[in-house]
């Protein structure tokens, strides 16, 4: 059977074994395969929706069936097209649906575990883990992190690490120090280090390798079985830790009790009280920042109250600022925020949005937030678009290539589209779901345009000629009066945010880092 035939009979659940295990060999060999089988099931579960499950009759002879698989295309390209309709219609409700996110599975297909949370984490090579893991090294140079393998199995790392995660089953330890907890239905989980292979029997562990072949073991909860490396010839050896025991094991495999403190390994407790930390600093640290003279726009969407049906407002915690007192929430969910403590609000539907008042004129701007992007659908994504587009007003959005973008309108079209700057990519697929800081400056006096993401520069430009910007009324996460012609008529974010500012001056670089270290 060709792709289209294979999907097709997947989609009515008549394939044998051999053809799924063929249909899953070639989705992974093929990304454009992929899309087109995840756009394939996104089609049939709404149109299952719509018209119901189509039953068939096993009594019918095998030419009707293929005469009837067909016309079942037929059937579905005819109620596709009445789906693309509706969905026109509704500004594309029903294909906004978070759980079926083209994006999203292709990060996922592969993975072997996630990373859970972590704090104060830095990572070798990259700006920060990605959310979905696949099989390969994870080197956290300094902080925190828990990480969930898909079989249940939590790991608790502590920087300077290097572990490889090798399987569903298997964990390599290069060098430092970990801990890890197996529910029972992972038992015999195996850990490696250039000196011995830990058997976990359904229990709890802690491990530290170092550069010369030593490692050593201390069991918090039941019980361990340690062997010889399998390059070893040792095979027949082996021996049981048990809980409150600790052995350091040799290059060899020579073992010998020891006394470890359990304390100086990771735990969920160590990372629970570092999160909780870093939450209580930029709580004392945003108290400061809201009395800052040139601060216009400043919303934590801490307040639960805020978010009451009956009270869709959110403060506007700039003590100086003449700008709207409050802003209005119009949908959106209260969600979870970069801290477990920490509140956000959640655009995943087309009609939220959290509407602003802001009046007069800036020569000067600073705009920034921190978001969690979890979807790329290759349109714009509002972060803050002014209700019309008028000459000098700005939209501070997400491309659709991926890009953070400022654009200011202008009378002539062509000198519009002079008036934009984009940075590089502020996420892939591989990042999304994690939280990042987001920041571009625009200055009128020297008339460019500076975007900053993780608190390093990500793009700038010069614009052929300036002026004060202004607002009015506008709207974060989306965008109220879209044109009426051409693409794009909706741009909701599709993701969160838990903290925004706007500021009446131009912040340098080393503004930005402050305001990205504290909230990181």
């Amino acid at each position: 059977m060709n792709d289209r035939e294979l999907i097709q009979q997947y989609l009515l659940g008549s394939l044998d074994e051999d053809d799924v295990a063929a249909l899953d060999n070639r989705l992974c060999a093929d990304p454009s395969l992929r899309k087109a089988f995840a756009d394939q099931l996104l089609l049939d579960c709404n149109l299952r929706d719509v018209a119901g499950q189509v039953r068939v009759d096993a009594k019918m002879p095998a030419t009707a069936g293929r005469q009837r698989r067909w016309i079942g295309w037929a059937v579905i390209a005819s109620l596709a097209a009445m789906l693309l309709l509706a969905v026109s219609i509704q500004f594309g409700g029903l294909w906004n649906r978070r759980d079926m996110s083209t994006a999203a599975v292709d990060a996922s297909i592969g993975s072997i575990a996630m990373l859970v949370q972590s704090s104060e984490d830095r990572w070798k090579g990259v700006s920060q883990a990605p959310r979905f893991l696949h099989p390969g090294r994870l080197q956290l140079e300094s902080g925190l992190a828990e990480v969930g393998i898909y079989n249940g199995v939590t790991l608790y790392l502590e920087g300077p690490v290097d572990v490889e995660l090798v399987s569903l089953e298997r964990a390599h330890l290069h060098a430092g120090k970990m801990r890890a907890s197996v529910p029972e239905e992972a038992e015999g989980f195996t850990v490696t280090t250039d000196s011995m292979r830990l058997v976990d029997r359904g229990t709890e562990f802690a491990i530290a390798a170092d550069a010369g072949g030593v490692s050593k073991v201390y069991v918090f909860d039941g019980l361990v079985d340690l062997f010889p490396t399998e390059e070893t010839t040792l095979q027949n050896s082996a021996r049981s830790v048990r809980e409150g025991e600790s052995v350091e094991i040799g290059p060899a495999f020579q073992t010998r009790e020891t006394d470890l403190d359990p304390d100086q390994f990771p735990s969920a407790a160590a990372i629970d009280r570092s999160v909780a930390d870093r939450f209580e600093r930029w709580k004392q640290w945003s108290h400061r920042f809201a009395r800052r003279s040139d601060l216009v726009l400043y919303f934590t969407f801490e307040d639960a109250s805020d978010h009451k049906p009956n009270r869709k407002r959110v403060e506007n915690l700039a003590v100086q600022s003449r700008a709207t007192a409050h802003a209005t929430i119009v949908g959106c969910e209260t969600l979870a925020g970069r801290w477990p403590q920490k509140k956000a609000i959640g655009f995943y539907n087309a009609a939220d949005r959290v509407r602003v008042k802001v009046p007069g004129e800036y020569p000067q701007l600073t705009l920034a937030c921190w978001v969690r992007l979890d979807e790329l659908r290759g349109v714009n994504q509002a972060l803050l678009l002014t209700d019309t587009f008028d000459p000098w007003q700005p939209h501070w959005q997400i491309a659709k290539e991926g890009a953070l973008k400022l654009g200011i309108s202008q009378e002539d079209r062509r000198d519009r589209l002079q008036m934009r700057v984009s940075s590089s990519p502020v996420e892939d697929v591989a990042s999304l779901g994690r939280w990042m800081h987001l920041a571009t400056v625009y200055d009128s006096g020297n008339r460019t345009i500076q975007h900053y993401i993780n608190g390093k520069e990500a793009g700038n430009g010069v614009l052929p000629k300036s002026g004060p910007l202004r607002f009015g009324t506008a709207e974060i996460g989306n965008w109220l009066k879209p044109r009426t012609v051409g693409g794009e008529p909706i741009r909701n974010l599709d993701g969160r945010i838990d903290e925004l500012m706007m500021l009446e001056s131009a912040l340098d670089q080393d503004e930005i880092k402050e305001i990205y270290k504290f909230g990181h």
